[in-house]
């Protein structure tokens, strides 16, 4: 990543949330548990901060970091950036944060697939004042939870939103015109579409908003991001509609639930019609990841993936011009690799 160490100037840029399109969509009460804040209406434009050293143009670089068990990944387009999860140890993500240079900067859009630590505890690094981090919008579903770590996540995004410098959004309503879709637009003109999770999904890990990534160049580059969603949201995604808009296919499929035998169909990988899985998890991690089962499906499909706990940080680049395709790079090589905790699981609908 380049330096970005002198501001320059502020323009106004379209990073405009457009009104998702109707699909099917269900409407789901939230708890008065979860903590309210008084909604406030703010412009759909916003100023972006550019830099001497920020390249622009349209480039887009996706990089899935190699956080251990848990999910991190790093998204950036012209002067935009994205983060979707951040992993299980601020520890570790912190250290991302460093390397990539990104204390003293804009995070336009963060994202909280779901509500387990695995995703959510890293993201506290964002918060630390020492960091200098500003964050527009922060969207996740807002369901109540007992966890102190992410009570502490909240108290934070909750008095920057006091003070008006975040806007937090309900990956329920994510753009908060009661449609399921919300699309951002990043200035070297990628597109982000936030869909919301299954209404009323059993469990977490069906309650993940997923995200779809298209390049400037719709035909070069895209990937889906599930978080965890497991069979019964994976399912309800094709009821949903989201398979017709704003569609599942993509180049770059990124494994849901850590390679998890539950996070994967035939049918979904039908839909989503990948060219690779990328998978993020954790050397010895104690759930067997990745499953048997799921590496069978991918294998019969013919796609080939790449894997953090073996392969490192991930990273996906696509010049974002007509034609101009994308590569998808590891920190260590090899393909289709197995890992020292690979097992075969015994859930309920894994065969």
């Amino acid at each position: 990543m380049l330096r970005r160490s002198l501001l320059v100037s502020v323009v106004l840029v379209s990073l405009a949330f457009i009104e998702g399109q109707q699909s099917r969509w269900f409407s789901r009460a939230k708890s008065s548990q979860a903590r309210k804040r008084p909604s406030k209406r703010r412009p759909i434009r916003l100023p972006v901060t550019h830099f001497v050293a920020d390249s622009g143009g349209t480039e887009l670089i996706v990089r899935l970091l190699n956080v251990g068990q848990g999910d991190a990944t790093y998204i950036r387009n012209g002067s935009s950036r994205v983060i979707i999860d951040g992993g299980p140890e601020p520890t570790v993500f912190g250290r991302y944060l460093d390397s990539l240079r990104l204390n003293n900067t804009t995070i336009d859009v963060v994202i909280l697939t779901h509500q387990h630590l695995d995703h959510y505890s890293g993201l506290q690094e964002l918060f630390k004042t020492a960091r200098h981090i500003r964050i527009r919008y922060f969207f996740e579903n807002k369901d109540p939870a007992p966890a102190v770590t992410l009570a502490h996540l909240r108290d934070s995004i909750l008095s920057r939103m006091d003070r008006d410098s975040l806007i937090y959004r309900d990956t329920d309503d994510p753009c908060s015109n009661r449609r399921p879709i919300c699309t951002i637009t990043m200035t070297g003109g990628a597109r982000l579409h936030i869909m919301a999770p299954q209404p009323n999904g059993e469990g977490a890990n069906n309650r993940s908003a997923a995200v779809k990534l298209i390049g400037p160049d719709s035909a070069s580059f895209t990937v889906w991001l599930a978080g965890d969603a497991e069979h019964e949201e994976i399912n309800w995604f094709e009821q949903a509609g989201y398979d017709q808009n704003p569609g599942i296919k993509v180049n770059v499929l990124k494994a849901d639930h850590h390679g998890s035998c539950n996070g994967v169909t035939p049918r979904y990988l039908d839909l989503v019609h990948p060219q690779w899985v990328v998978v993020s998890l954790g050397v010895r991690n104690a759930y067997g990841h990745m499953h048997t089962q799921a590496k069978r499906i991918y294998r019969n499909a013919g796609i080939p993936w790449y894997r953090t706990d073996q392969n490192g940080t991930i990273t996906i680049r696509s010049p974002g011009t007509p034609n101009g395709s994308y590569t998808i790079v590891p920190e260590y090589p090899g393909t289709n690799l197995n890992g020292p905790s690979d097992r075969t699981s015994h859930q309920i609908g894994c065969t």
